[in-house]
């Protein structure tokens, strides 16, 4: 090369941690294939819709194929879906579900206004609980309703993967497919088949009394049936009418390392509408659906020690919300929210953690059973919690907790601060690193967190938030439409976005995303998304990498909601950059030490940037996972020289298995992956030829002017510049070509220009 340079060793100095979020992968909302006539349906006409649940779905070898999906659907309201209802809810004279009133269904015949769907009146017809399969990048496969009611969460069987649990809610005695049978009601053994039907109840015809009843399934992947069964604490032996009209709910469901189900949620234990229910424990032949035990947690009851709050309030109910078994020992933990409601406050629940072992007797070793986590204060002391897991590694429960909402007891207008607590197993707050963990404001319609051991040691949350630097103006009298003027539209829910936070396993936060389920969207008069609003409840991480998480958004009256954002492995090296992520080189300068590279290197006109020596590897982030333009932009004028073995890839594999780099770019112009790259393009006194190859062998080049004469040749290695000089070329048209295996593999032109 002509006119000798000279280069600047640049010394990067303070090397920095990655501790930015990955990007967003895919984001996926959809609705409810199929109406209540089982026929092709449109966005319009689903209504609302909810994932409340997702989890990771595994083959027979082990490989992460799929994702299972429950929660719920309500169609909007039509004479289409109001004659269906019929149908759906009218279960005969021998039910003690009472048949539709058709003045409550016809919704079609009101006028818009405020008794919009979305808010007072809800124009829509009762929730049916779904079951789905998504594919791994969140496409729907199938949906299927299973209940009048909801599904709250799904686990797959980790023995046979031909099957998953479903656990939450069925309104009615019949199944949601059948007509005919009616479900059991606490089934055992002894007395398999008992059920509500208006004789077994001994009430007169006309009986009616809408109650929910605890609800439990085995499905097959496909989507099918293989048993169903309602449950409830109080016997039906003792007295079916009693047992009929004690309203219970399902949570959570888990299968015990004894091979039975454990199923969490609430039920009352007196045949009063108005009495409250208490956090519930089932145990669940998984086989047939048999009831094992039940448990009832006495809170006030059987000379159990009372709960009291702040004001010295009796807890009089509560729910059973999530729990996990603690390193398969058939100890439990339970999550519970409990309720003060003899007190004049605000002050009115808490979360508990309960210990409960193998038998259902609350264990006796742990110093504090159940132990409280209530809020900070000073203006409320509330909190709840949703979900509760085991931290395999650490050997510790990861205790989501919301503290210091208004009431948390109910959906609406609510906001707090989320934390993740981390208990050891012997009921003690755990002293290492930060504890409890926080996870920020959050803002929700529904307020919960779900949380997730990772594969690295740490673990990670999900929520719900109103971020600050976002447009939170209340909508126009356009935007609103028909709505306007409406009361009580809750615009405080308004305008909430994902939030995942990420921790080392000491506690610390490693990294933190907000997203939106669309990037910039705009208002949009109903039945568009008018409230920009998600919900997120779980979160879990993919066997390939990435985290994906589950909910709802506000868009065509609320759609199911999934998202994934990218391995974040890169988080667990250090890094060098400019600012702003923009590296410029504008003097001759020399790599000649390993580096790993976040953000755009731009090598300016007239300069020389020199990657050289054996042990030299310069590895560029992943721009995609990122969610940073990362690559290596060579103005025009400017020249990179890779020498020496030196080598300019992508991260390690050790570090991000199979990540990627965004490669060399010229004058705006990408270099993709195995092409060949010349400039300057005319060139004078000399050219770079440029292969942006993979390959690991061998690769030569060749030279010819017009007549097919050879003038140069040679070998080039993948992303080694090779600087030509053209001393011997007469200006003209020469053809450059790349050879690999003996075989043409490409040919670019190039123009030699003389002064």
């Amino acid at each position: 090369m002509k006119n000798p340079l000279l280069y600047l060793v640049i010394i990067f100095s303070g090397s920095l941690k990655a501790q930015l979020a990955p990007a967003i992968e895919w984001r996926v909302t959809t609705h409810s294939p199929r109406g209540l006539n089982g026929l092709p349906q449109t966005a319009e006409q689903s209504g609302e819709e909810w994932w409340y649940s997702h989890k990771n779905v595994y083959n027979a070898q082990g490989t992460h194929v799929s994702y299972v999906t429950v929660g719920y659907t309500s169609l909007v309201s039509t004479i289409d879906t109001y004659t269906n209802a019929q149908q759906l809810f009218n279960e005969g004279l021998d039910s003690p579900y009472n048949p539709i009133i058709p003045s409550v269904y016809r919704y079609d015949t009101l006028i818009d206004g405020c008794g919009d769907r979305d808010y007072s009146g809800e124009k829509r017809t009762p929730a049916r609980g779904n079951i789905g399969l998504n594919d791994l990048q969140g496409n729907m496969i199938y949906c299927k309703s299973k209940t009048i009611g909801a599904l709250e969460e799904v686990i797959q069987d980790p023995v046979n993967p031909d099957y998953f649990y479903v656990v939450g809610a069925h309104l009615g005695v019949k199944p949601y497919s059948d007509k005919i049978n009616f479900l059991r009601y606490n089934p055992t053994s002894s007395n398999p088949n008992d059920n509500f039907s208006l004789s077994h109840l001994n009430v007169t015809p006309g009986y009616k009394n809408d109650v929910s009843h605890l609800y439990v399934a085995k499905i097959r992947s496909d989507g099918v049936i293989v048993w169903q069964a309602l449950y409830g604490y109080l016997d039906y032996t003792n007295s079916p009418l009693a047992a009929y009209e004690c309203i219970s709910y399902g949570y959570d469901i888990i299968k015990s390392s004894n091979g039975n189900l454990i199923v969490t949620g609430f039920g009352q234990t007196v045949s009063n509408a108005n009495s409250a229910g208490f956090p519930l424990l089932l145990e669940i032949d998984p086989s047939t659906g048999y009831l094992v035990k039940k448990l009832s947690l006495p809170l006030n009851q059987n000379g159990f020690v009372p709960i009291t709050n702040s004001i010295n309030g009796y807890a009089d109910g509560g729910i059973g919300h999530s729990l996990i078994e603690m390193d398969e020992t058939g100890n439990y933990a339970v999550a519970t929210t409990c309720y003060f409601g003899n007190t004049n406050s605000n002050d009115n629940n808490y979360a508990y953690i309960w210990n409960i072992d193998h038998d259902f007797n609350i264990s006796s070793t742990w110093p504090s059973n159940p132990i409280c986590l209530r809020g900070f204060g000073p203006q409320y002391f509330n909190s709840t919690i949703s979900e509760i897991k085991y931290h395999k590694g650490l050997k510790q429960l990861l205790v989501p907790i919301i503290k210091d909402c208004n009431t948390c007891a109910h959906a609406g207008n609510n906001s707090a601060n989320g934390f993740v607590y981390r208990i050891n197993t012997n009921g003690l707050l755990a002293a290492d690193g930060i504890n409890p963990s926080p996870m920020g404001p959050i803002h929700a319609f529904d307020l919960r967190i779900g949380v997730e051991e990772t594969s690295d040691g740490g673990f990670v949350a999900v929520s719900t938030t109103r971020p600050p630097t976002s447009n939170h103006a209340p909508p126009t009298q356009i935007e609103l439409g028909y709505l306007a003027g409406c009361p009580d539209l809750q615009f405080e829910d308004w305008d909430t976005d994902a939030l995942i936070v990420k921790y080392f396993s000491n506690g610390s936060t490693q990294w933190s995303k907000t997203f939106d389920v669309e990037d910039n969207r705009a208002r949009q008069t109903e039945p568009g998304d008018l409230k920009r609003q998600e919900c997120l409840y779980k979160i879990t991480e993919a066997q390939a990498g990435g985290y994906v998480i589950s909910g709802n958004s506000s868009a065509n009256f609320d759609d199911n909601y999934l998202a994934k954002v990218y391995n974040d492995c890169f988080t667990h090296t250090t890094y060098t950059a400019g600012p702003q992520y923009v590296m410029d080189i504008t003097s001759n300068t020399l790599w000649n030490s390993s580096q790993n590279v976040l953000g755009k290197v731009i090598v300016h006109s007239g300069v020389v940037l020199t990657i050289a020596g054996q042990n030299t590897s310069i590895r560029f982030f992943d721009s995609k996972a990122t969610g940073i333009e990362t690559n290596l932009t060579v103005l025009e004028g400017g020249i990179v020289n890779i020498t020496d073995g030196a080598i300019v890839t992508s991260l390690d594999a050790s570090v991000c298995n199979n990540s990627h780099w965004s490669g060399i770019i010229s004058a705006g112009s990408v270099f993709e992956t195995n092409k060949l790259a010349i400039y300057p393009n005319p060139a004078n006194t000399d050219f770079t030829i440029l292969y942006n190859g993979s390959d690991l062998g061998e690769v030569t080049y060749s030279i010819m002017d017009v007549l097919g004469k050879v003038i140069k040749n040679g070998t080039i290695n993948a992303n080694f510049l090779n600087v030509i000089e053209t001393t011997n070329f007469n200006e003209g048209v020469y053809i450059v070509t790349i050879n690999k295996n003996d075989k043409i593999f490409e040919q670019k032109k190039l123009v030699v220009v003389k002064q």
